[in-house]
């Protein structure tokens, strides 16, 4: 969750415990100790003028190379480390190794870090280590009146006395006007990141006032690997008529979006031309109204997908998980043309009309059973408990998939902790998966209401194969003896089954990874209570 630093605490508590990187106090330029015509690495800081003032009265005719003599040496009060007797102020962080420096200069503020470039030559190349993962988070709150413009200057200043170090990952995290009126900069520091080989790029622009527009130099970086977008506009990703583009993301493996404005062409062609795509996020996304996924490479599409009109899955010869966390919940055309290696489905629903799976078509019940879809293992549904004919619906859609491992259920939101009718299951239609394969159900939001009840009971008396069913309840729950009756052993199919119930203290967030993916996003909200 995010969340906003008190205003009380220190710039580097919050630097360190939250992980907002906190810019320097003066622009970063030369430092006090490297030669002006050396070949090395850019120097890291100057320090203010007040510091090399004391220096000058300390040292005398050369204060400078005198200070860096002596701290290289070890020797900073004129008393080398190895004549120091025990206990009498030794430098002993300086004789720590190199990994372990690195390891405390990434806890600390990017103020404080780069502020220990100026120790010595070897403390400069660790600051320089440390730009591995650039973690460029605007403080908050802002230190001595300096806004977002002294910021935006201290990474350009950054980026350009650098030029040969490398960055594997760039982090950039803004909040009130952000970089509005400095597309140019921005744009200045993807192209300086393309040189620097950059993998991963983490732009967060969640606390903005406005939603920026990123640069179009973001879909030129040929090195990057991931791109996380969250509140921007998305950049063009080739400007129209362009008759057959070039990918410009030959290396991208991870997309993820959140609370992104982009348009319907821009995500088809990162869908389409990028040949290394494998998983794609996508979170309350601004601007579109279809997917048509056509890729050769991606493995695992998740996203809210309800306020689309149509959803298409055309050409994915690789798409192993497609999750739809909104799907029940609008109106959306879902066709599955061809995914032959499809092994996670979901969230399906009764509104999700016309469902098409190769040729088979759901239209609120089954049109036309051709092609069953056997390569699917795990199958997610919202059962509309709430609404008459859910039975059927649970029946007919079950029959599609005959290999099917994994059942995950969940209720539509009507119908949870709600008294209603309660239809009764046909345990002499014969559903494959059921009766042969289906070895797991989870059930989440099981409040033990009777339309759930009937439900769990139907399954646990058809599923022969059955071996583990994990109910998600509240813990205020109280079952009756009754209840608790229908569940025991005598009653299943498979009486080695195993029934865990497990507590919610809260709802699960609709988050875009959710219950099919192979960490639960809730985990850590849920206990075991038998």
């Amino acid at each position: 969750m995010r969340g906003w630093v008190s205003p009380s605490s220190s710039s580097s508590s919050i630097s360190s415990r939250q992980g907002q990187i906190v810019a320097w106090d003066w622009p970063p330029g030369s430092s006090s100790c490297s030669n002006p015509h050396s070949d090395g690495p850019p120097p890291a800081l100057a320090p203010p003028s007040r510091a090399v003032d004391s220096d000058e009265e300390e040292f005398g005719g050369s204060p400078r190379a005198a200070k860096c003599a002596c701290l290289e040496s070890g020797c900073g009060d004129r008393v080398c480390t190895a004549d120091r007797p025990a206990g009498d102020g030794r430098d002993r962080i300086s004789d720590l190794p190199d990994a372990v420096l690195l390891s405390v200069l990434s806890l600390l503020p990017l103020r404080d870090a780069g502020r220990t470039a100026v120790l010595s030559s070897r403390w400069r190349g660790l600051f320089d280590q440390s730009l591995l993962d650039f973690n460029a988070c605007q403080p908050f709150p802002p230190e001595g009146g300096r806004g977002g413009g002294w910021f935006i200057r201290a990474i350009t200043d950054i980026l350009a006395a650098r030029p040969r170090i490398r960055i594997r990952s760039f982090r950039f995290v803004m909040y009130g006007w952000g970089f509005d009126g400095r597309l140019g900069v921005v744009d200045g520091w993807f192209r300086a990141l393309a040189r620097h080989g950059v993998r991963e790029i983490d732009v967060d622009m969640f606390y903005a006032i406005s939603m920026p527009t990123l640069p179009g130099s973001l879909l030129e970086l040929a090195s990057l690997e991931t791109l996380k977008v969250h509140y921007c506009r998305f950049p063009d990703a080739w400007p129209a008529p362009v008759p057959a583009p070039a990918p410009r993301l030959p290396a991208l493996k991870i997309l993820d979006l959140s609370s992104v404005n982009v348009s319907q062409d821009s995500l088809q062609a990162i869908l389409s031309h990028c040949n290394s795509l494998e998983c794609v996020k996508l979170k309350n996304i601004i601007g579109l109204d279809k997917i048509c996924l056509r890729s050769k490479s991606l493995a695992r599409l998740y996203g809210d997908f309800g306020d689309l009109k149509e959803f298409v899955v055309e050409d994915a010869p690789n798409l192993e998980e497609l999750v739809g966390i909104g799907l029940p919940s609008g109106k959306v055309k879902v066709k599955i043309v061809s995914a032959p290696k499809l092994q996670v489905l979901g969230y399906l629903g009764i509104t999700v009309r016309p469902l098409i799976l190769y040729d088979t078509v759901y239209d609120g019940g089954i049109v036309k059973l051709c092609t069953m879809m056997h390569s699917v293992k795990t199958l997610a549904i919202q059962v509309p408990f709430s609404e008459k004919g859910y039975t059927v619906f649970v029946v007919q859609l079950l029959k599609c998939f005959p290999c099917l491992e994994v059942l995950r259920v969940e209720p539509n939101k009507q119908s949870i902790s709600q008294r209603l009718s309660v239809e009764g299951w046909d345990t002499a239609n014969s559903i494959k998966c059921i009766e042969h394969s289906i070895n797991r159900v989870v059930f989440e939001y099981f409040g033990g209401e009777d339309c759930q009840l009937g439900f769990l009971t139907f399954l646990l008396r058809m599923a022969r194969a059955l071996k583990l069913v994990e109910l998600y309840c509240w813990t205020s729950k109280d079952w009756d003896s009754d209840q608790v009756e229908l569940v025991e052993p005598k009653h299943r199919a498979s009486p080695d089954a195993e029934i865990h119930f497990l507590g919610i203290y809260k709802p699960a967030s609709d988050l875009y990874l959710c219950h099919c993916c192979t960490q639960r996003c809730q985990k850590e909200n849920r206990v075991a209570l038998l």
